[in-house]
């Protein structure tokens, strides 16, 4: 068998793009914004959420968001357009986004920014709801590779109440693109779980 070359890889990939359903289109850029192209090619890889090659500005690395320049990203986007997501910038000593997802019954997920790190979290059942909490734990640390993105915490609400929050985090350099995929994936993580654990649970909700 001839040994392969990379130019042969080349082509394999370009079939394989091609078959996807990516197109070719040529361009000419100049030479200082060769790397800019290529960071918007991997954005129009990823399926369409909006305006979004406009509102991350070519965002690199070593660019963060800010709660308000998330909140603007946000805006635009066609599924909080479509009331998908219901947005709301929360101001306070520390600014965060609300997002109330109607395609997931309403479920509320926060959207803050710490230092370096954009955090997701939403509750997932409140302690109280527990009815064997040693049992509950056992259950949710040996189902942790059941929610790929996600993991799960206790926490203490501003009102002195106890719940079980599921969350993830990323950087805050992440793209529109990573950041709009992991809130969903939260979503379905959260609704999935509160399916796996009901009969843990008591029936009564908060």
């Amino acid at each position: 068998m001839a040994r392969k070359t990379s130019t042969d890889y080349m082509r394999e990939m370009r079939a394989r793009l091609t078959a996807a359903g990516y197109v070719k289109r040529e361009l000419y850029v100049l030479p200082e914004n060769a790397e800019v192209l290529r960071d918007i090619e991997k954005v129009l890889r990823q399926p369409y959420l909006g305006n979004r090659i406009k509102l991350e500005g070519f965002m690199t690395e070593n660019t963060n968001w800010t709660i308000d320049t998330l909140h603007s990203a946000f805006a635009e986007l066609d599924v909080v357009k479509n009331n998908d997501i219901k947005l709301t910038l929360i101001q306070g000593a520390e600014p965060s986004l609300s997002l109330v997802m109607n395609q997931f019954g309403g479920l509320p997920i926060i959207i803050a920014i710490a230092g370096d790190q954009i955090l997701v979290d939403s509750v997932l059942v409140y302690a109280s709801q527990v009815k064997d909490p040693q049992s509950f734990n056992e259950t949710v640390l040996r189902s942790r590779d059941l929610f790929p993105l996600s993991s799960i915490g206790i926490e203490t609400m501003p009102n002195g109440e106890t719940v079980y929050s599921m969350f993830g985090a990323l950087s805050a350099a992440s793209s529109l693109t990573v950041i709009v995929h992991e809130v969903l994936t939260l979503a379905d993580n959260v609704i999935r779980a509160a399916d796996a654990y009901e009969d843990l649970l008591t029936v009564d909700s908060q």
